[in-house]
């Protein structure tokens, strides 16, 4: 069995730069990398600490990037958003401001949308198969129980004029 190589301190830093320059990361992600890496405990802190220190490192700009782009990309919704990010041991004031800067109208613009591109792609015996099918899918993309009832209420108000 072949034994990890450990990176010293100095390595293990200027990789770690070099990790969260590719792209947003947080504390969770970088210490789970140095672990991987062979890293120290001891020094796993002191590279966190120097990563936020010179700004490689921001849960709060990773929050919002995190929230914004599985919503834009992914069409997640709040609700797995927030899961996903307290999963990954960030704060629930930094969840909450990251959540509050999605576009209410647009939010709920795209769940309409992926309601209607759901619906082509499913056959339902009747009206409340075809509801509890699209509920069920909206849920599990992590849209909110009352707001999925607001906009199919309102697709089948539209369908039935």
């Amino acid at each position: 069995m072949r034994s990890k190589k450990t990176l010293n301190h100095a390595d293990a830093l200027d990789k770690a730069k070099m990790f969260c320059a590719a792209e947003e990361r947080c504390r969770y992600d970088i210490r789970k990398k140095l672990f991987d890496w062979g890293v120290n405990s001891g020094d796993t802190e002191k590279i966190i600490n120097e990563l936020v220190d010179e700004k490689f490192l921001d849960e709060w700009r990773f929050a919002r990037m995190f929230a914004g782009g599985k919503f834009r990309i992914n069409k997640w919704g709040k609700v797995k958003i927030t899961h996903e990010l307290l999963r990954k041991n960030i704060s629930k004031n930094v969840i909450d401001d990251a959540i509050r800067r999605i576009d209410e109208d647009e939010y709920i613009d795209v769940l309409r949308k992926e309601l209607i591109k759901k619906q082509r792609s499913i056959s339902a015996d009747d009206e409340l198969e075809l509801k509890a099918k699209l509920h069920r899918y909206a849920s599990s993309k992590g849209y909110e129980y009352e707001l999925i009832n607001l906009v199919l209420d309102d697709m089948i108000a539209i369908k039935d004029n």
